[in-house]
C-alpha cells in the first residue's frame, strides 16, 4: 500500500470510531441519571451512615451545572462503551504491518492493561471511597454559636468519586509498567526485590493519600493490595528474565535441526524391496 493508501484507511479507521462514540454518547444520555445514581452511590451511603436522620441532599449552584455534569457523565460512559470498538478500528489498521510475536505481545498488554485498570476502579468503587467520604462527612458538627454542616454539590462529589476511580485505577496498572520495563531490559527482578522494604513504606503512603480516614484499616486496604501487587510486578519480571534467559541459551547452544531421514540411501541407489 502507498502512504496515501495508508492514510485512507487510517480516515476510514478513526471515522468509524467517531460514529461510534457519538452514538454512544446519544444513548449515554438516555441513562445519565442512572449512571448518576451509580456513580454517587457510595456518597449516599456514606451521608446514611454519618448523618443519620438527615435527608440526603445533592445542590447544584449555578443554572449549568446539572447539565455539564450529566455531559460529562455521558461522556465518560461512552468512552467506556466504546473503548473496544474503537481500539478495534485502531488495531486492524495497525496489526498489517506488526510481526506475529509484537501483535501477540501488543494484545496480551492492552488486555492486561485493560484489566487492571478497570479492576482497580472496581476496589476503589467498593472498597475505598465510602470510607473516604464517611470521614470527609464526619467534621459535621455543632460548636459553641454556630454549626459546620456539608453543602454537597453535583459537580464537586461526581469530581471526587471519578479522581478516586482514575486514582486506584492507575495505581493498579503497576504490574503492567513494571513487566514492560523488565520486557525492555531497564529494571530487573533483582533491583525490585532489593527495593521492597522501601515499596511497603511507598505503599502505606499512597494508601494513606488516597483514604484520608483516619482508621488504620481504611488505610491497609489499599496499601495492602498495592504492595501485593508490586511483589506481583517482581515475580512477572522475573518469569520474563527467565524466558530471555532460555532463549538466549537456547541461541549459544546452537542445537542442530535433527538430522532429516531420506529414503534413497548414501549409494543413490534405491533401496531394496523387502521379500
Amino acid at each position: 500500500m502507498s502512504f496515501l493508501d495508508h492514510l485512507s484507511e487510517l480516515r476510514v479507521r478513526l471515522r468509524n470510531g467517531a460514529i461510534v462514540f457519538l452514538f454512544a454518547v446519544i444513548v449515554s444520555f438516555i441513562f445519565v441519571k442512572k449512571y448518576f445514581e451509580f456513580l454517587v452511590r457510595p456518597g449516599r451511603l456514606a451521608w446514611e451512615s454519618v448523618l443519620a436522620g438527615r435527608p440526603v441532599v445533592i445542590h447544584y449552584i449555578s443554572p449549568t451545572e446539572p447539565f455539564w455534569v450529566y455531559t460529562k457523565i455521558a461522556i465518560i460512559g461512552a468512552l467506556l462503551v466504546a473503548s473496544p470498538f474503537v481500539l478495534w478500528e485502531l488495531w486492524k489498521f495497525i496489526a498489517p504491518g506488526l510481526y506475529r510475536k509484537e501483535r501477540r505481545m501488543v494484545m496480551v498488554i492492552t488486555a492486561a492493561t485493560a484489566c487492571c485498570f478497570v479492576g482497580g476502579a472496581i476496589f476503589g468503587y467498593l472498597v475505598l471511597c465510602q470510607p473516604a467520604l464517611s470521614y470527609m462527612f464526619s467534621f459535621t458538627e455543632k460548636l459553641n454559636g454556630f454549626a459546620i454542616e456539608p453543602t454537597i454539590t453535583m459537580d464537586h462529589l461526581v469530581g471526587f468519586m471519578l479522581a478516586m476511580l482514575l486514582g486506584t485505577g492507575v495505581a493498579f496498572e503497576l504490574p503492567i509498567v513494571l513487566a514492560v520495563l523488565g520486557w525492555i531490559g531497564l529494571v530487573s527482578a533483582r533491583t525490585l526485590w532489593k527495593f521492597d522494604k522501601y515499596a511497603l513504606i511507598l505503599s502505606a503512603v499512597v494508601g494513606g493519600v488516597l483514604t484520608p480516614g483516619p482508621d488504620v484499616l481504611s488505610q491497609l486496604l489499599m496499601a495492602g493490595p498495592l504492595f501485593v501487587l508490586y511483589n506481583a510486578s517482581i515475580l512477572i519480571v522475573w518469569l520474563i528474565e527467565r524466558a530471555r534467559k532460555k532463549k538466549l541459551d537456547d541461541l549459544e547452544r546452537g542445537d542442530p535441526d535433527p538430522p532429516s531421514q531420506s529414503l534413497v540411501p548414501s549409494d543413490g541407489n534405491p533401496p531394496a524391496p523387502v521379500t
